[in-house]
């Protein structure tokens, strides 16, 4: 893909950008400043020692095996894994809860529970942390060695929690490892992961269904062979959720931005209102990578929305 898109490995330039930004959270961390880790919705100020982590969304001191691994979801997430906080479905993971309550976010709504986990030998001291606006849900962990526990004491563990923050939508897109030039009059609800971004026409935030049309771009590693596409880009259809009764109505190969692409057009049936819905699904493929572009919306109004749809796909672009 244009700009080398997803590709593997690292340059000596890479290697020396990614050094420079260690050193920056780091001392960012030492002025107690909230770090948002690369493409993360969701970050905070990490305990004295904690760098941001090189293989996962979070912060790690190596050292003194201790961790911080921040995860973002969609805002309903929070109903759905707050039932998962009950102390038998903690202990089937292995955690013994010692505190379990509310927990102050500016702007945000928390629950704490702490704890140990034991998993074989090794045993961890351990902060779950479940919180959640009306854009996002976040589910952040902190865990240290009990053998190290001395060096990340609950005081320092709950003053970097307390400082959980949340990007704005638009400092969000900016963090996207791809831009987004024309939005035809749609608008960002939110991203996920640093690699996907929805958006939507109409009020609401939390959508259900077709009850308002929305599309959403994403980036994955994986670039099936030319004679592959077609079965790829049907298995990526295949993984919608909420939907049945699909029924495709053409699947062929396109260029999208001068690079090969796939178009992949279907009817379904909204599985909670039975309502008929339309999808377009565009891939553009790279070397190592690819891009998806989803948008559904009613019957109805798919003819009116198929041009702002196609609008929004050519002006995504890989930063």
């Amino acid at each position: 893909m244009r700009r080398g898109l997803l590709r593997r490995g690292m340059t000596g330039l890479a290697a020396l950008c990614l050094s420079y930004a260690i050193i920056v959270t780091a001392t960012a961390a030492l002025a107690g400043e909230v770090v948002f880790p690369r493409g993360a919705v969701v970050g905070l100020a990490p305990p004295p020692g904690m760098v941001e982590s090189t293989t996962f969304s979070g912060f790690e001191d190596r050292a003194h095996n201790a961790s911080i691994l921040i995860v973002d979801m969609p805002p309903e997430a929070y109903g759905q894994l707050e039932g998962g906080f009950s102390d038998a479905a903690l202990a089937a993971k292995g955690i013994t809860v010692e505190s379990r309550g509310p927990f102050a976010i500016s702007g945000a709504k928390g629950y704490l529970v702490t704890g140990t986990q034991t998993a074989g030998p090794f045993r961890v001291r351990k902060w779950v942390l479940l919180a959640g606006t009306d854009l996002v849900t976040a589910l952040v962990t902190v865990q240290v060695a009990e053998t190290d526990a001395a060096t990340l004491p609950d005081a320092e563990v709950r003053a970097a929690l307390a400082s959980l923050a949340f990007r704005s939508p638009e400092s969000q897109v900016a963090a996207l490892p791809f831009t987004l030039t024309d939005l035809a009059g749609f608008r960002v609800v939110r991203t996920f992961g640093g690699s996907t971004v929805m958006l939507t026409d109409g009020p609401k935030n939390v959508i259900e269904g077709a009850e308002q049309p929305y599309f959403v771009v994403s980036v994955a590693v994986g670039a099936p062979r030319e004679d592959e596409r077609r079965q790829f880009a049907l298995r990526a259809l295949s993984t919608l959720s909420g939907l049945k009764d699909m029924r495709l109505e053409r699947a062929e190969p396109l260029r999208i931005s001068q690079v090969p692409g796939f178009e992949v057009m279907a009817q379904a049936v909204d599985a909670k209102t039975g309502e008929p819905v339309k999808i377009i699904q565009w891939l553009r493929f790279g070397q190592t990578g690819h891009m998806r572009m989803v948008g559904i919306s009613k019957v109805d109004a798919f003819p009116e929305l198929y041009p702002r749809f196609r609008a929004i796909r050519d002006g995504v672009d890989a930063r």
